[in-house]
Parts: C-alpha cells; sequence; structure tokens
C-alpha cells in the first residue's frame, strides 16, 4: 500500500480490511479510493483514504497544540479534533463519483461518463485531490 500512496497522492491508504475495524464514526470521515487487486491475490480489495489536515502553521485547520499522541482520547475524540482536510461536499460527490466508477459490487452499475462528471467537480472543489485526479 505505501507505494500505491504516490499513485494515488495521498499520504495514507487504508486496506479494506483495516477499514472494517473502525467505527462507523471514523469511516465516514474516510474515502473510498479504488479497488484493486494486489499481487498474489485473485480477489479485489478496496483501498480507502483519510484526508490528512494540515497544522495551522502549516495553512491547515488543525492548531498547532493539539496533542495528536494523547492516549487517552477516543477514536472519535481524536477524529473530531482532527477533522479530514477535503470538504464535506467533495467527500460526498467522490462517493458518487466511485460508485458511478466501480459499478457496486460486481461492476454492473457502472457509469463512466457520470464518475468523469463526478471526479470534474471533485477537482473543480479541489484542484490537488490525488484520488480524483489518479482515477481520471
Amino acid at each position: 500500500l505505501e507505494a500505491a500512496t504516490k499513485h494515488y497522492g495521498v499520504p495514507l491508504l487504508i486496506s479494506e480490511d483495516v477499514y472494517n475495524l473502525l467505527t462507523v464514526a471514523v469511516q465516514e470521515r474516510c474515502r473510498l479510493v479504488d479497488r484493486v487487486t494486489v499481487k498474489g491475490s485473485r480477489k479485489p480489495i478496496s483501498l480507502y483514504t483519510y484526508d490528512v489536515p494540515r497544522l495551522r502553521s502549516m495553512g491547515g485547520s488543525v492548531p498547532d497544540d493539539v496533542n495528536v499522541t494523547d492516549t487517552t482520547l477516543t477514536c472519535e475524540q481524536f477524529f473530531s479534533l482532527v477533522e479530514p482536510r477535503t470538504c464535506a461536499r467533495l467527500r460526498e460527490t467522490h462517493t458518487r463519483a466511485m460508485h458511478a466508477y466501480l459499478g457496486g459490487p460486481d461492476g454492473s452499475e457502472a457509469d463512466w461518463g457520470l464518475a468523469e462528471v463526478l471526479l470534474g467537480e471533485c477537482l473543480a472543489l479541489d484542484p490537488q485531490d490525488g484520488p480524483s485526479a489518479a482515477v481520471l
């Protein structure tokens, strides 16, 4: 997965198995990036990302004094402090785009034309969005 982060332009990729271990609240903050078949396997897996935010001193939204290593925080508390850097509209549009692109569990509902339009909308919201650019 580490090598694939460059392809998708994200600092973090999460396998489907790890994603399934997350709480629903944390899953809702992740984005489906693609479904791939990894070397040595025949079964495709879904890849997800969490849009890691930046500290305010680096142009982001997370206060510089947030202690992200505080082990007393629950997952929900942590992710409420460290919200994804992408807006909800981008994440929702990207979800629709990926459904159109992948076409559901068996691919039968794929609609590349719709996926292309929706991914374009994502890039209009964030021209640096790696997952949208990678699929296009």
